[in-house]
């Protein structure tokens, strides 16, 4: 006799963690953090081979230093835009409102900590934005800040020069030279390990380009939120049914 394979049908629910917006301003910001760590750390390693390769392969500095303008002006530009989505949008206002770090936050720390170093079983139970994310979110606005501040200082060097000491400039270049290398290995070494890399979502986290949490992602990351979700009775965003093979028999 042929063996007949049993199949239940498995529903998978989606919640949205990125309208739409967030993700354009997400994918914004990869585009342009990207061009300017291209662009700008040949600067800061100017001696190594690799910088003259990547000035050359881009066609001089002249045309580095443009590329690196265009991507600082976006960078700008989504920054303003990202400052009027929060005010003006409810979407926005909530979302700022949940990055804001509370006490549970420096709490959730000492517990992760607890937890890397055997002292706890248990990781600490997060809510929309755990503490990793919030200080992400609130460092990338802060070095932000500073690399348009001290990046136009630099653009307009011969206008600040009229009002501004040579020493303010110079302390103005070690600044944007260090707070950009200070973001891209924050990128590189943390974000990317945090969202991709890491065990639970290797090789890559979709969230950023569907917008999508799965149940069970929520489960597991932000299990307050979840429960809120479920008490609220808010609908996912997305149901998929998925036959799933549960065993077999003979007859």
């Amino acid at each position: 006799m042929s063996p007949e394979n049993n199949h239940k049908e498995q529903t998978q629910r989606y919640y949205e963690r990125l309208s739409l917006s967030q993700r354009a301003q997400h994918i914004v910001l990869i585009i342009s953090f990207m061009t300017l760590v291209i662009t700008g750390l040949p600067v800061r390693y100017p001696e190594t081979k690799a910088a003259g390769a990547v000035i050359k392969s881009m066609g001089g500095m002249a045309v580095r230093a443009g590329l690196h303008r265009v991507a600082a002006v976006i960078l700008i530009v989504l920054c303003f835009y990202h400052v009027l989505w929060v005010l003006f949008t409810k979407r926005g206002h909530e979302e700022f409102l949940a990055f804001i770090p509370r006490k549970k936050d420096a709490l959730d720390l000492f517990h992760q900590l607890k937890y890397y170093f055997g002292l706890s079983r248990t990781t600490p139970r997060h809510d929309r934005f755990n503490w990793i994310e919030k200080f992400e979110y609130l460092a990338m606005g802060w070095g932000s800040v500073v690399m348009i501040l001290t990046g136009l200082l630099l653009w307009f060097e011969n206008q600040a020069m009229l009002v501004l000491p040579l020493w303010v400039l110079d302390v103005t270049r070690v600044i944007h030279s260090f707070e950009a290398l200070l973001a891209f290995l924050a990128i590189v070494i943390w974000h990317c390990y945090h969202v991709h890399l890491n065990p639970s979502s290797f090789p890559m986290s979709k969230v950023w380009l569907t917008g999508l949490i799965s149940e069970e992602e929520l489960k597991e990351h932000h299990p307050l939120e979840y429960e809120r979700i479920r008490r609220e009775e808010i609908p996912p965003a997305r149901v998929e049914v998925e036959p799933t093979k549960v065993g077999s028999k003979s007859e």
